[in-house]
């Protein structure tokens, strides 16, 4: 009867086991389903929770569009220089702060027809700036305050362009650069002059900044990030350009030699990476070609001990660390297409 007992006893045990291991699964597939679900539910909630703005920033050319959006940014992403048309196409430049991300559309410089005609321009210089508008929620409008011909006034090419506005979208005013202003009562002049006249444009808001030194951009900031509505993000929390990072490496050196060459010369230089690499620390290390339509292009960039391109390398540099938040070395490769051998 004994061993009876034990046979059953040893049948009876891989029996509750199998069981035992069954219910488990079952128990580990309907927790982990569970979490799932919970997961969906917490991230639906974090996706409706989630703020945007686009904002389109127009103005003619030099008035700082560039400079303010890094300034907005906090970051040097978008390429500066002291001569007009730098910014040669639509960048999206992209501020995330808490649970809002703000997307800043910076445009070239506003032209008339002629000047396209006359300059032989980019097709992106008319089509950029009304893409811009039509997709903006928010459109700033920057005035040079330091402009003596065109800070009364709206140029028929902002009103032009402005017409392509949607109707829900804001509208603001930015006087910048008052920090060259020594008589700050010219400021209460012009925005009275631009805002009583009854044919002009209804502004939501105005505010005074200077894009060079920071002075009021808090403020405008603060006022963008108020300004968001409820809606998905266009990017990762990490993004912070739309641009390649070759082409915001080749932008920026186009920019720094905006700075030491004279007249046509640095728009007609070509300029291309030729090599990109990443360290194992996230560091840059960059070559880039710069092609010269003529010879007496790299005498001016060899002048005074290579003065000119060492400087054009070091600036460089120096706002691709400030964009990139990491070590960036930027070599330059100077060609000559008469000489291209050479």
């Amino acid at each position: 009867m004994l061993p009876l007992i034990r046979r059953c006893v040893v049948q009876i045990k891989p029996y509750v086991s199998k069981r035992s291991f069954f219910l488990s699964v079952i128990w580990n597939c309907s927790t982990k389903t569970e979490k799932c679900i919970t997961e969906f539910k917490n991230e639906q909630i974090l996706q409706e929770n989630k703020k945007l703005l686009k904002v389109a920033l127009l103005g003619l050319p030099n008035v700082g569009k560039s400079t303010l959006v890094n300034q907005l940014t906090r970051r040097m992403v978008c390429p500066t220089s002291s001569k007009v048309h730098t910014t040669m196409h639509k960048a999206e430049a992209v501020y995330t702060e808490g649970d809002t991300q703000i997307i800043f559309i910076d445009t070239p410089g506003l032209i008339t027809p002629k000047e396209f005609k006359d300059y032989k321009l980019a097709e992106t210089f008319k089509q950029d700036p009304e893409n811009s508008i039509n997709e903006a929620d928010l459109v700033g409008i920057i005035q040079d305050v330091t402009n003596v011909h065109t800070r009364h006034k709206f140029h028929d090419i902002i009103l032009e362009t402005l017409k392509n506005k949607r109707e829900d979208a804001q509208l603001l005013l930015i006087l910048n650069k008052v920090d060259k202003l020594k008589k700050k009562l010219i400021l209460l002049d012009i925005t009275r002059i631009l805002t009583n006249t009854e044919n002009y444009l209804k502004f939501d808001d105005i505010f005074m900044v200077s894009a060079l030194t920071g002075n009021g951009v808090d403020d405008l900031r603060n006022y963008l990030l108020d300004s968001a509505k409820a809606n998905n993000w266009k990017y990762k929390e990490n993004t912070y350009i739309n641009q390649p990072i070759e082409t915001i490496i080749e932008e920026t050196v186009r920019a720094k030699l905006m700075d030491v060459l004279p007249a046509e010369m640095p728009y007609k230089i070509k300029i291309k990476v030729e090599h990109c690499d990443f360290t194992d620390d996230g560091g840059i290390t960059s070559i880039v070609l710069l092609e010269c339509p003529r010879k007496n292009y790299v005498k001016s960039l060899f002048k005074y001990n290579r003065f000119k391109i060492k400087y054009v390398a070091h600036k460089a540099e120096t706002e691709l660390r400030h964009a990139f938040r990491n070590t960036v070395c930027v070599r330059l490769n100077v060609q000559c297409s008469e000489f291209p051998n050479k």
